[in-house]
């Protein structure tokens, strides 16, 4: 899917007055022409960040001004400063740092005022004063017309999907988080209006059918959902969408399901992460099993698909620990299972906690695939191969294998038959089912 995060420095550069480009290099062919610019952005996340050195070396050796972002450089400033690559680094959200930053390089003005920034001052590392975080409805929306949408395939219920993020921090500071750190522990959130504005544009000029609402947790306030299912239904919006939610949220807010399948809820990210009261402990997770049962059964009931995350590899847990949250999550039954190694990543507590057990710092490993520390009870080669047999464990269960064969045959010809003999496509149906 498109990057917001560029796609919105773009459109606060561009509300400057200056014409930023973006290259996505995940779906444009070869290289810009570096030469061609002044000043080189690139944004990183940790897994991501050795490919951006290699772009920075590029920049360089092209004499142009290199300047990098997101969660490494934010919170390992320093390592990212004395590679010599980057000229500044820009401190988390940039949405008033950036142009700042450019303006005072256009004048050749000192950039010790600008605040929000890193960058090296001889041998010494110079850190300003760190920016205020941006009003989120003040912000402009996303320069999404200087970016290869066409390039992005993603799907939703078969309808072309794409992001969008209607609010910035969170409060609950998860040990294995950065989030928090990052964007504040201030949950700030645009107006509804904004939100379904943004949406109608995505359907009526770009021809988006679905949207993921990428917020890390879109139902932090149940009556602005509310008022956003509301107001997508007296407009006759007419798309789906998913997004990423608490358990304890949907148990308690029932009503607020209810009128957002109406307005096209097709999914929900639920992070669930472990079973062990004292590994969700460690997390700083305040919920529990009965909370995740009842949340999944509640969206089950109207028709709401599930994507339940897990994390395995805590510090004081073990492998019969991990085996009891797999078959907990198998008994559920979620539509879909996301199960990832816990990453000591920069920014976060446990990267503080665990920095004398971590076995690597290549940071390409660090990518929620790989295990990069030794736990109290388990060493990285053990964690790897829980991960392939977890995997091998709930995606071929009978039960799911059986259910996804029947949903692909059901899918491809009833899809054939509505094409070409539509009156007996909803006989089919009966019959398949």
């Amino acid at each position: 899917m498109p990057p917001l995060g560029i796609a919105y420095l773009a459109a606060v550069l561009k509300e400057k007055g200056h014409s930023p480009e973006i290259f996505d290099m995940d779906v444009m062919p070869g290289k810009p022409d570096y030469k061609n610019y002044r000043i080189v952005g690139i944004s990183c996340l940790t897994s991501t960040y050795l490919k951006g050195l290699e772009i920075a070396r590029e920049v360089k050796d092209a004499g142009r001004i290199v300047v990098m972002g997101g969660y490494h450089p934010t919170f390992m400033d320093g390592e990212v400063l004395k590679t010599g690559l980057v000229d500044y680094v820009v401190r988390g959200e940039g949405e008033y740092v950036l142009p700042e930053l450019v303006n005072h390089i256009e004048d050749d003005a000192d950039v010790k005022d600008v605040k929000g920034i890193s960058y090296m001052g001889g041998n010494k590392l110079i850190r300003t004063e760190d920016a205020p975080y941006p009003d989120v409805d003040e912000i402009p929306l996303p320069a999404r017309d200087i970016l290869p949408l066409s390039s992005y395939k993603a799907f939703l219920d078969e309808r072309p999907m794409t992001p969008v993020i209607t609010s910035r921090g969170c409060p609950f500071n998860c040990s294995f988080c950065a989030s928090s750190k990052f964007g504040g522990l201030k949950w700030r959130a645009r107006s509804a209006l904004s939100v379904i504005e943004e949406v109608e544009i995505l359907k009526e000029r770009y021809g988006f059918g679905s949207i993921d609402f990428m917020d890390d947790n879109f139902t932090m306030n149940p009556a602005r959902v509310v008022k956003i299912s509301e107001e997508l239904l007296k407009r006759d919006v007419g798309i789906k969408w998913w997004c990423l939610s608490r358990a304890d949220t949907i148990v308690k807010n029932e009503d607020m399901v209810k009128v957002a399948v109406r307005s096209g809820l097709n999914m929900v990210f639920l992070g669930i992460e472990s079973v062990e009261e004292d590994v969700l402990r460690s997390y700083g997770k305040r919920e529990d099993t009965t909370t995740f049962a009842n949340a999944i059964t509640l969206l089950k009931r109207y028709g709401v698909k599930t994507w339940a995350s897990i994390m395995i590899g805590a510090l004081n847990e073990t492998g019969s620990m991990i085996s009891k949250t797999i078959n907990f999550i198998k008994k559920l039954d979620p539509h879909a299972v996301q199960i990832s190694i816990l990453t000591p990543y920069p920014g976060t507590r446990l990267f503080e906690e665990v920095k004398g057990r971590i076995t690597t710092w290549n940071w390409n490993l660090y990518d929620g695939a790989h295990a990069v520390f030794n736990t109290y009870h388990l060493n990285t080669k053990k964690i790897q191969s829980i991960l392939r047999k977890a995997y091998l464990n709930i995606y071929l269960a009978p039960k799911r294998v059986v259910r996804e064969i029947r949903h692909a045959l059901e899918y491809h010809l009833v899809k054939r038959l509505v094409v070409n003999y539509p009156r007996k496509a909803i006989v089919a149906m009966r019959y398949i089912r």
